[in-house]
């Protein structure tokens, strides 16, 4: 029953992975051309290169913890002496979720500075500073809105 599970938890990581791998690709890819393309709307192109930034963190943050190890229901490790963040069922479930945020973060990030540059034409209207800027929104995604939701608990005390 240990070996089912185990085998069961590592076919999860590796469809994770390739899920991850092929969504990273292609949505850069397709925001790359939504970016010099005039057929989609300005906020597609952001959006899709900010998917792929947090695909490319859920990735990585997969990556580390299969390489760890896994962790079945009951919290007991595989291999038992693997420490650390371990790959499990409950976990994936965030990491099939995670490119989304960088949707969702990137063209509001972008959107933040533009109001808050001097020059926002210049910012806004660069291609590699607009996919750049998408890029690393979507990558720190989850940070940011983890560090955004600490300053108001810290400010407002929420």
């Amino acid at each position: 029953e240990l070996d089912e599970v185990r085998a069961e938890i590592d076919r999860l990581a590796q469809i994770t992975i390739a899920y991850l791998v092929v969504l990273s690709i292609a949505s850069f890819l397709l925001g790359a051309h939504a970016l010099t393309s005039t057929s989609f709307p300005t906020l597609i192109a952001p959006a899709l290169i900010g998917f792929s930034g947090s695909a490319v963190a859920a990735l990585t943050s997969c990556l580390d913890r299969y390489a760890t190890g896994f962790e079945r229901e009951n919290g007991t490790p595989y291999p038992e002496a693997a420490t650390g963040q371990k790959f499990n069922r409950r976990f994936s479930r965030w990491l099939f979720v995670r490119p989304f945020l960088g949707a969702l973060v990137a063209p509001v990030f972008i959107w933040g500075l533009s109001h808050f540059t001097q020059n926002p034409r210049e910012f806004v209207s660069s291609a590699d500073t607009l996919g750049f800027t998408a890029f690393m929104a979507g990558l720190l995604a989850k940070s940011v809105l983890d560090l955004i939701k600490n300053l108001f608990k810290n400010v407002f005390r929420t």
